[in-house]
């Protein structure tokens, strides 16, 4: 019973016009480059809606259900040391849009599996 409330956990890596999604409790994972371009000269997600339509689509294509999501955000590009609150917005509000229940946002190398798992149950 418990069961039935338990989110897909999703490790969103983001790059310029470039996104890869992992569900990390299955392994599996779904990428793609954007048709229509989502980054500009200066900021990793510049047309928000571009960006949110292109990360539901792959994460249609990653799984079935209509679960909500635990998202670990990942910017890639763009990044040097942190990202600005306007940026840590702009991800929250994707993940909102997501049916992210649980977000958090990861500056650093990249995460295996386990260490996505690891910081998603981070309080």
């Amino acid at each position: 019973m418990f069961g039935l409330f338990k989110s897909d956990q999703l490790y969103i890596k983001v790059s310029s016009n470039y996104v890869e999604i992992i569900d990390v409790d299955k392994n599996k994972k779904v990428n793609g480059k954007s048709i229509e371009p989502f980054s500009s000269e200066r900021l990793l997600i510049a047309e928000f809606s571009v960006a949110e339509d292109f990360m539901n689509d792959l994460i249609n294509k990653l799984k079935r259900n209509n679960r909500s999501n635990a998202i670990l955000f990942h910017p890639i590009d763009f990044v040097e040391g942190r990202i600005s609150e306007v940026e840590t917005r702009i991800f929250l509000e994707i993940s909102a849009r997501l049916k992210g229940r649980k977000v958090k946002i990861w500056v650093g190398q990249e995460l295996t599996n386990k260490r996505v798992i690891e910081e998603l149950n981070k309080k």
